[in-house]
């Protein structure tokens, strides 16, 4: 099992959010690629432009799947945040890439709804909808208090809250939309356009969506 990486970063892939660490000498060494949960690339992307060394140290997370069997390593910047992921993948249903994927805010901020049971912010985060929060919740709350006390060292505002728009806001936004007389059939449609807008910055609340929505309604042909 691989457990932790140190070495020189050779490689970003920002198509899969992944790293290559070099960990060898000059002479020649190993070449390991790690998977970066959204939170994680986050703040090594702020690090990067702020044009620290680029030399990493990452806890890491051995992974392999049961239909894909090849290995995987997932990095994290503490091992906190690691043994976190740890306890999420062990809830009913989640598993390791819906884990990954929904590791958009810092562990602190999931930590911290999960204590105070706080299903919007779990909902808000990509993959998680309101049962797979019952069941985060039922399952970890009293267990990650030491996750929820971290300070988020090393992460930017981005990612200590949910950064992609969720199945709760969109069906929020949906129910309100028919309410206001359109069918279901095109406020569907029209959220899915302007939350897969390129160049737009995820709406956060209803609120948000629904005004980008009307907008797109104005502006549509």
């Amino acid at each position: 099992m691989i457990s932790r990486i140190r070495g020189r970063a050779v490689d970003w892939h920002d198509d899969r959010q992944s790293v290559e660490i070099d960990t060898g000498s000059e002479a020649g060494g190993l070449v390991y690629e790690v998977l970066l949960p959204t939170a994680v690339w986050l703040a090594l992307e702020e690090q990067r432009e702020d044009q620290r060394p680029d030399v990493l140290d990452l806890y890491t997370h051995y992974h392999v799947p049961d239909r894909a069997p090849i290995p995987v390593l997932i990095g994290f910047l503490r091992q906190t945040e690691r043994d976190f992921f740890r306890k999420l993948i062990g809830v009913p249903q989640m598993g390791v890439a819906k884990a990954q994927q929904a590791l958009a805010a810092s562990v602190s901020t999931i930590a911290q709804a999960i204590e105070a049971e706080d299903r919007r912010t779990l909902t808000q985060l990509p993959g998680i909808g309101t049962r797979q929060a019952d069941r985060i919740i039922a399952d970890l709350k009293g267990k990650v208090i030491e996750e929820a006390m971290l300070v988020d060292e090393g992460f930017d505002t981005k990612a200590r809250r949910p950064v992609r728009p969720t199945d709760v806001i969109a069906e929020d936004a949906t129910e309100a939309l028919v309410g206001l007389g359109y069918t279901r059939r095109d406020a569907d449609r029209w959220i899915a356009a302007v939350i897969g807008a390129p160049d737009v910055n995820p709406p956060e609340t209803t609120e948000d969506l629904l005004r980008a929505v009307l907008e797109h309604i104005g502006t549509a042909p």
